[in-house]
């Protein structure tokens, strides 16, 4: 089984963690300060093609803005995705500004207030449906706008997602309608002015075990078939989620994702058997396991301190900045994110240190108890596997320090 290696995808040069043709020293000559965010354009794009080389082109890689909205990421995945997956206003006017067609794009979520709706359906996005008063509101908004809106009913499945980091189905849930009921929502839309394209099913994220993803798209794609056949016209776009998970901690092993994607394949013929269309549109919705790997956050170390036998680097960053590697406002059992000094990366001088950020909180804790490199102040701290869920999901108005820079090289 693979090793992970945080810093698989980088290079070194110079004992210092460089980003193809740029160093740090690079970076901040262009005029960039810490803490900063940096991403990387090779490893994005790597990500995608490796998946288009396993998976057959009858799928279609949807990019989940959620994961990381930085303006430039967005743009730049335009060229290489087949749509995008967002969860507000501002993420699918993202979206649009890349030039990507309306019906390329998904909208996914609970509560859409009819505000985002009116927005989804007069951008021709396709609305992924969570409940029969959200399908009502959808129904209203398109004979008031004289448009047919698109939707996907989002199934709530009867199965479980094994080894999900955060299961996203089954049982009760405010995702989607449960999918006993479901049978009867689509007899129901069938004399309305709707056009129900198809089905949305997310089960769960951040998933390393191949085998509990693979257990989980065979029930997936087996409830798709069911549901098909009981449609009157035949259905257009199913949207099957994707969970796919990235390595965090030393224990965690990559992905087998040769294993998935032959799975997905199989299941394919499976699919085709149903009631579908000939053009079927089968989307993998994925945002962390794209640009997750991509991202490292650098911060500066502006103090050293001891405290009673216990070392100290505090650093211009912080839980505002990363919320995730500081462990969300407490975990149990907290863990450290792949961390490093990245200008000295190599050294093999090294003391057992904790690195905090700056906020007034004893929960501002980027690592601890972690070997590093031997470091002073104005070293550079780097938090590795920083591309998803980090800057757009912290506190950064938390003690109104400045937001963390950002850059894509």
């Amino acid at each position: 089984m693979e090793k992970f290696d945080p810093l698989a995808h980088f290079t070194i040069t110079d004992n210092a963690l460089s980003f193809g043709d740029f160093d740090l020293n690079d970076i901040f000559q262009l005029g960039y300060t810490t803490p900063l965010y940096i991403y990387s354009k090779n490893i994005i794009k790597n990500k995608i093609y490796m998946l288009r080389n396993l998976l057959s082109p009858e799928f279609k890689i949807y990019y989940s803005i959620k994961a990381n909205p930085f303006q430039d990421i967005v743009n730049y995945l335009h060229q290489y995705v087949d749509g995008f997956d967002v969860s507000s206003i501002r993420e699918l006017d993202l979206a649009l500004s890349t030039g990507i067609p309306g019906n390329n794009i998904c909208y996914t979520g609970p509560g859409k207030s009819e505000t985002e709706l009116e927005a989804a359906i007069k951008s021709n996005a396709i609305i992924s449906a969570e409940s029969k008063l959200e399908i009502e509101k959808i129904i209203q908004l398109g004979s008031s706008l004289n448009i047919t809106p698109r939707i996907l009913i989002r199934v709530n499945p009867n199965y479980t997602q094994r080894r999900a980091g955060m299961k996203m189905a089954s049982g009760s849930s405010p995702f989607g309608i449960d999918a006993e009921s479901v049978p009867d929502i689509i007899r129901w839309i069938e004399n309305t002015k709707l056009l129900l394209e198809g089905f949305h099913v997310y089960t769960g994220s951040q998933i390393l075990d191949a085998d509990a993803i693979n257990d989980g798209q065979y029930n997936t794609f087996k409830l798709l078939k069911e549901l098909s056949n009981i449609c009157v016209q035949t259905v257009n776009i199913v949207n099957v989620g994707g969970g796919f998970g990235i390595p965090y901690f030393c224990k965690h092993r990559p992905l087998d994702i040769t294993s998935v994607t032959e799975n997905l394949n199989n299941l394919l013929s499976e699919i085709n058997s149903g009631k579908f269309s000939t053009g079927l549109h089968t989307v993998i919705e994925l945002g962390r396991y794209i640009v997750g790997e991509s991202g490292v956050y650098i911060c500066k170390v502006i103090d050293k301190k001891i405290s009673r036998g216990k070392t100290y680097l505090i650093t211009d960053g912080g839980m505002h900045h990363h919320l995730a590697a500081s462990g969300n406002l407490g975990q149990k059992v907290r863990k450290n994110f792949p961390i490093y000094v990245a200008n000295k990366i190599t050294s093999h001088n090294t003391e057992k240190v904790t690195v905090t950020g700056k906020l007034c909180t004893p929960l501002d804790i980027l690592a601890d108890d972690v070997l590093l490199s031997k470091s002073v102040v104005g070293d550079y701290i780097a938090i590795m596997n920083s591309g998803a869920y980090c800057l757009s999901a912290s506190p950064i108005n938390f003690l109104s320090h400045p937001v963390a820079q950002e850059v894509l090289l």
